[in-house]
This record gives structure tokens, C-alpha cells and sequence, in this order.
């Protein structure tokens, strides 16, 4: 009988343009994933890590790839010599841990693909790594599940949805809520990650309060929180049972990257009609904390900030952005308990905030 195959971890890494200090902050923590992810995964038994990235990064052995090339060629062209398993996974998941990537790899020996989630995807296992011909030409990797699973008719199993699993880092929002679990205990982080964090806390720090404060909500039998954003039923579902707050959910938008079009959002039409000032007093007037996933309104309102304005506006810094309609609605929100930032915050970034929020509880008597 032949020997099973090891298989190997794809990560893709492509830091954000700008040299901003809020990108620079992002763009350093990504690197610092990928070497714990590789870590992690090696010790769960991947056999090989390939680190295809735009940039040499120190102490990895790295496949450069060009901005021009998109994810989709760059995942076919490995996959058209690659039998064995692979799991996919960008530029690495900052939560998940080996006995994760273990389970990850027992499914994959069953003949079947795995991933965090179908539709909107972050990272994929699949049993054989030719089935990730099918990805070529794709812009992003959202939809590689999907592809795996119509095209690839390959059956694909959800992985279980969890903060570890949905949790991704592509905002300063969300290093913020990884370094809060991650100081309770309520997220384990890899060692590269947590330099990371230390080097930029002063930076991050007033986000990090932000979030405390807009979690323990979550915990007051009288408060309102609201959710806005591309809010999965699931996730909605485990934030209205597993937490003591009055909740309301505008859930708009899902699969928003994959489909690539213009969103139509609620919120949105509601700030076009009301003007900056009103539409946030609407807002503190329904809720006492908001989790709020912008890039819906974003699209629909035809704003497209840059990566620096967007994750200025994450960490509230109002004063980092140009005059303009952003600048006046992130000075507007920056003194109350309102979250803003991408899909992640409210997937991975709920599930982590229901257990931090209890366990700050819990240790705070």
C-alpha cells in the first residue's frame, strides 16, 4: 500500500499599500500570523509550508509572487503538480490552534474538503490539491469553497463555527479583539502575534478600552446592542442565546465580496436621508453599543477609502482623515460605544465577544 501523503499549508500573503502607521500595524501582524500559523500547523502535522508573497519576509523561505497576479492563478498554478491534501488559508488564521489544524487534516482524509465557512470562505482543506484548478482567475478567495464544492463537485464540510475558526485579520478592529481575548485567556494567540501586539499597544490602545466597553454590554439584562453588517443567522442566533441583552439585527449584504457588486444597505439609505448629524443621533437613540461591519454602507454610499482611511476610521481616528463625509461621521461616533469594521467583526469577532465579556464578568466578580 502507498504511503499517505503529508499535506502541505498554502499561506498567500499580500500586505496592504500605504505607509500609514495604522496599515503598517496590520501589515506587521499578518507576517507575524503566517509564522504562527506555519507553526501550528507543522506541529498538527502538515508535512510543508509554501508562503507565496509579494515581499521577503525575515526567517521564511518564500515563493515571490507579483501584485498583478491574483490569488486565483496563484493557488491553480500550485495545485495543476500538487496530489497530495492542502489547506488553504491566505495569509493564516490568528486563532486557530493545532489540535484546529488536526481536525482539519482527519477530514481531509476522509475524502472530503472542509472549511470555516461556504459561502464567504477564509481558509479551505481539500483530500487532493489538483481540485484547486478550478480557483484560477478569481480575484479573491471568498468564493473557493463554493467552487470546490459546484465545480470541484468535491463535498465540503463547515468547519465548527467558532471564534478560533471565523476569527480574521483584516482590520485594526480586529487585532483589537484578538489582543482583549487574548489577555484573558478567552483566545490563544501565537508568540509572533503577541510581539506584535506589545510593539504597537500605545497605538491600539484606545481601541482596545473600546472594545471592553462596547463587549460588556453583552452582560447588562437592560442594554441594547445593536448588529449591523453581513450578520450570519448562526452567529446572530449564538449572540441571542448566549447573552443577557436586549439585540438588534440589521443583517444586510452577506457575500458581498464574492458577488463583487455594489451593495444596498439600509443604514446607508437611512444616512442619506437623514444627514450625519441625525442618522447617528438615530443610532444612539436605538441602541446603548453598536457592532458595526461599515463596508455595506461603505459600497452603497460610493465610498471607497483607502486602506489607511479605513483602518484610521476603525480605531476612531477621526482626526488621521481628510475632510469629507468619513471624517465627519467617524468624529460623530468616536465618543460612544460604537465597534466599526469589516465582515470579521461580526462573524469570528461575536463569537469572541461573547466569551470575553463573560469571563471579564466572571473575573471581575
Amino acid at each position: 500500500m502507498a504511503a499517505r501523503q503529508a499535506a502541505e499549508l498554502w499561506l498567500c500573503h499580500r500586505p496592504f499599500g500605504d505607509e500609514s502607521d495604522a496599515v503598517r500595524m496590520v501589515n506587521e501582524a499578518r507576517v507575524a500570523i503566517v509564522r504562527d500559523t506555519a507553526e501550528r500547523a507543522l506541529t498538527a502535522g502538515v508535512g510543508a509550508v509554501r508562503v507565496f508573497s509579494t515581499t521577503a519576509i525575515a526567517g521564511l523561505e518564500v515563493e515571490r509572487t507579483t501584485p498583478d497576479q491574483t490569488i486565483g492563478d496563484i493557488v491553480s498554478a500550485a495545485a495543476s503538480d500538487t496530489d497530495g491534501p492542502v489547506c488553504y488559508a491566505g495569509s493564516g488564521m490568528p486563532a486557530l490552534t493545532s489540535d484546529d489544524w488536526a481536525r482539519v487534516l482527519a477530514t481531509l482524509e476522509t475524502g472530503k474538503a472542509v472549511s470555516n465557512r461556504m459561502f464567504s470562505c477564509d481558509w479551505i482543506g481539500v483530500p487532493h490539491g489538483r481540485i484547486l484548478e478550478i480557483v484560477q482567475g478569481e480575484q479573491l478567495d471568498n468564493r473557493f469553497a463554493l467552487l470546490v464544492r459546484d465545480d470541484g463537485s468535491v463535498p465540503v464540510d463547515q468547519f465548527e463555527r467558532s471564534a478560533r475558526s471565523l476569527l480574521d485579520l483584516d482590520t485594526p478592529t480586529d487585532l483589537a479583539v484578538l489582543a482583549v481575548c487574548a489577555e484573558l485567556g478567552s483566545l490563544q494567540i501565537g508568540s509572533s502575534l503577541a510581539a506584535v501586539l506589545e510593539t504597537w499597544r500605545p497605538l491600539l490602545a484606545p481601541t482596545l478600552a473600546r472594545v471592553v466597553d462596547v463587549f460588556e454590554i453583552m452582560t447588562m439584562r437592560q442594554a441594547e446592542l445593536m448588529i449591523a453588517g453581513r450578520v450570519s443567522g448562526a452567529d446572530w442566533a449564538a449572540v441571542d442565546r448566549d447573552t443577557s441583552c436586549r439585540v438588534r439585527v440589521l443583517s444586510e449584504e452577506r457575500g458581498l465580496r464574492a458577488r463583487g457588486e455594489r451593495a444596498r444597505s439600509l443604514l446607508a439609505t437611512a444616512y442619506q436621508s437623514l444627514g450625519c448629524e441625525q442618522f447617528v443621533s438615530l443610532l444612539l437613540e436605538m441602541s446603548d453599543s453598536m457592532i458595526w461591519d461599515t463596508r455595506p454602507f461603505f459600497s452603497h454610499l460610493g465610498w471607497n477609502p483607502s486602506h489607511s482611511e479605513r483602518f484610521w476610521a476603525d480605531l476612531g481616528r477621526w482626526d488621521e482623515l481628510a475632510d469629507g463625509p468619513l471624517r465627519e461621521l467617524i468624529a460623530a461616533l468616536s465618543p460612544h460605544r460604537v465597534l466599526t469594521g469589516g465582515h470579521s467583526l461580526v462573524a469570528g469577532g461575536l463569537l469572541a465577544a461573547i466569551d470575553e465579556a463573560w469571563s471579564r464578568r466572571e473575573l471581575s466578580g
